[in-house]
């Protein structure tokens, strides 16, 4: 019988988690670690979670670094006490089969994940197949993306184990030279200071925010609905709620509320697809966006049709205190079944928002602006808010879209209501 050797893998925090970025491992290769010990970090969904050590034993291998990218179930490291044999170790890497998670909605194939991480796998333990003098170490999916995006490989530097290129790496390399200045707007014209700019890795939290963003615009065939709400009872509906409760209630408290009584009236958009089937769900659990100094943050608050508006008062107040502070959980965050952004408190008038996957439809609220309208025939000034609701059209028509919208006018137009 052969000695124990326990495999490190990517795990799955959530339904919605498909891949997670390393942060740090608290274990050093060739360190014991007792079973349930820190073992490293894992960065996802824009929060850090601690992952343990599922076995007792020593760390004999790191297969994947601080930056790497790597779906759930991947194998990220190998546990097996120290009278284990390297060669058993290696075996037992190039033999590993990690689970299938796609984020594409339509996936070409449940295969196909397994066989790029397969790929990655081969590349790392088979060590380097070209000389110093050859072109550098590189992951076939690199490969694949610097051929398609039209990238030298050879003007990269690795960030993987040994140096090896990443995905990540030719994507960063891509992005950064499509952004480089020209030879000629870098010539500072005598007598001015040098216009010279800094350079920054994405942080981890950028980059999944980034590929996410991009992933929704190339997967989803967004439309956009766009509403004008006269809101002229809102401040004074949350001034009252405020008052009477002795929490602060803002006009975002009333949106959620809002948005929460309309979604149970429309199930299809209170929705999520994923793959083929459309899941939808009897409850309104409602993220709300944060801009938060890591980057854009989606808490849940949680079943927002079952409570009231003080309730959602203070449940967004608190998901936002946490969200800024660094102290949400992944629980927190997972789980949304349709998203608010409110960028009303900057001044803007619109603007459009990005379906947050495998949620079909996220609303984007501007600000309550005094603006000249017609009432019973003569001009008048009101407070006029204007709401745009982009949904993803393989599951949302766009009648279900203008129904849901004409029912949340309805609600913030007459805001005792809610």
């Amino acid at each position: 019988m052969s000695a124990p050797i326990q495999a490190v893998t990517m795990p799955k925090w959530g339904i919605e988690m498909t891949e997670g970025t390393i942060n740090a491992w608290s274990v050093a290769e060739g360190e014991a670690v007792e079973k349930g010990a820190a073992l490293l970090e894992v960065e996802t969904e824009k929060i850090v979670n601690t992952v343990d050590s599922p076995a007792s034993g020593v760390l004999r291998r790191i297969l994947a670094g601080p930056g790497d990218l790597k779906p759930v179930g991947a194998l990220l490291g190998v546990l097996a006490p120290m009278e284990v044999g390297d060669g058993e170790i290696e075996r037992f890497i190039a033999g590993f089969e990690g689970a299938t998670v796609s984020f594409e909605p339509q996936a070409e194939s449940a295969a196909a994940p397994a066989a790029a991480a397969a790929e990655e796998r081969a590349a790392a333990s088979s060590g380097p197949t070209t000389s110093p003098d050859e072109e550098p170490r590189i992951s076939p999916i690199a490969r694949r993306l610097a051929e398609s995006l039209g990238v030298d490989i050879a003007g990269i530097k690795g960030t993987g184990r040994d140096g090896r290129i990443t995905r990540e790496d030719v994507a960063a390399y891509a992005a950064s030279a499509s952004a480089q200045p020209s030879a000629a707007s870098a010539q500072t014209p005598a007598g001015l200071p040098a216009n010279t700019p800094t350079r920054a890795r994405l942080s981890a939290t950028r980059a999944t925010i980034a590929r996410r963003l991009l992933e929704s615009t190339q997967t989803i065939p967004h439309y956009r609905l766009s509403l004008d709400v006269t809101c002229d009872a809102l401040p004074e509906r949350a001034a009252e709620a405020s008052r009477d409760s002795g929490r602060r209630v803002t006009l975002n408290d009333l949106l959620v509320r809002a948005c929460a009584l309309a979604l149970v009236r429309h199930p299809g958009i209170n929705a999520w697809l994923q793959g083929d089937e459309v899941l939808q769900f009897p409850h309104a659990d409602i993220a709300i966006a944060v801009a938060a100094p890591s980057g854009l943050i989606t808490p849940v608050v949680r079943g927002a049709d079952t409570k009231s508006l003080v309730e959602i008062a203070g449940a967004a107040a608190d998901l936002t205190e946490r969200a800024r502070s660094g102290a949400l959980t992944r629980e927190d965050l997972a789980g949304g079944t349709f998203t608010v952004s409110n960028l009303g408190m900057y001044g803007l008038t619109r603007f459009d928002a990005i379906v947050n996957p495998p949620q079909v439809a996220i609303l984007a609220a501007g600000a309550a602006q005094d603006r000249v309208i017609a009432r019973d025939g003569a001009p008048v000034v009101a407070k006029v808010m204007t709401l745009t609701l982009s949904a993803d059209h393989r599951v949302v028509d766009g009648a279900a879209g203008a129904a849901f919208l004409a029912d949340l006018r309805e609600l913030i137009e007459a805001p005792q209501r809610l």
